[in-house]
């Protein structure tokens, strides 16, 4: 983009604190920003092919550093975002399942009256945690899989029994607080993924200083309470 006019692309799970923050910005500095998303793998290609349209990225830690490698983004631009773990999660309303433990998540997919995941690269993790839990066949006859966790939750939110258990990243999870869906918590910690996001400035930009103001503003104590809000750690 140009001088006070610059355009963010980010990954679904920063997306949610991204928003607020880039709008307290730009209120603060009169210099807009456009947000805008994908998923985190075409924001990652785009870059890498010269066709993303953005000054500033956010996506997973490995990613930003490939694109940083590649010399598509600053070296020095590099900022972390957070953390971002896979939860679950039930209709609102609904009873909530126990899924801190290895013993009581098999509980919750046994009981559940049919189990949600994502073709993201979580969803196939938490296919391989089903069959190390013996699982495959219980689970797999009530199995149903969706191409976003958006898609994911406006199922649950909307057409699931409340004995539906989903999956997903908790930013994707807790952005339908008070919209049909409830995070029940995070997965045990030898099976979760912990997800780290970094954020960069795109060498192809022409706002290097708006761009650089932007990222130091992330860095803040203001912009940070607006990320864990979202469920980024």
């Amino acid at each position: 983009m140009t001088a006070n006019h610059l355009k963010v692309l980010s990954a679904g799970s920063t997306l949610y604190g991204l928003r607020p923050a880039a709008a307290e910005f730009a209120r603060a500095t009169g210099i807009a920003v456009d947000v805008a998303t994908d998923h985190g793998h075409n924001i990652h290609k785009a870059v890498l092919d010269g066709s993303a349209d953005a000054d500033v990225v956010l996506v997973p830690a490995d990613w930003a550093d490939e694109i940083v490698s590649a010399g598509r983004a600053a070296t020095d631009s590099l900022i972390d975002i957070g953390t971002v773990r896979i939860g679950a999660a039930v209709r609102d309303g609904a009873p909530r399942p126990d899924v801190a433990s290895m013993a009581a998540l098999h509980q919750a997919l046994v009981a559940a009256d049919a189990v949600l995941l994502t073709r993201a690269p979580t969803g196939d993790h938490l296919l391989k945690v089903i069959d190390r839990l013996g699982l495959s066949a219980a689970v797999g006859a009530k199995l149903e899989r969706f191409d976003t966790a958006t898609l994911l939750n406006k199922h649950l939110a909307e057409a699931a029994s409340p004995a539906t258990l989903g999956f997903g990243p908790a930013t994707e999870i807790l952005v339908w607080r008070g919209k049909g869906v409830a995070h029940v918590g995070a997965i045990p910690g030898e099976i979760q993924i912990i997800m780290p996001y970094k954020a960069a400035m795109l060498t192809r930009t022409g706002a290097s200083s708006e761009a650089r103001r932007l990222l130091a503003y992330l860095t803040t104590p203001d912009a940070r309470a607006h990320f864990r809000a979202s469920g980024v750690e």
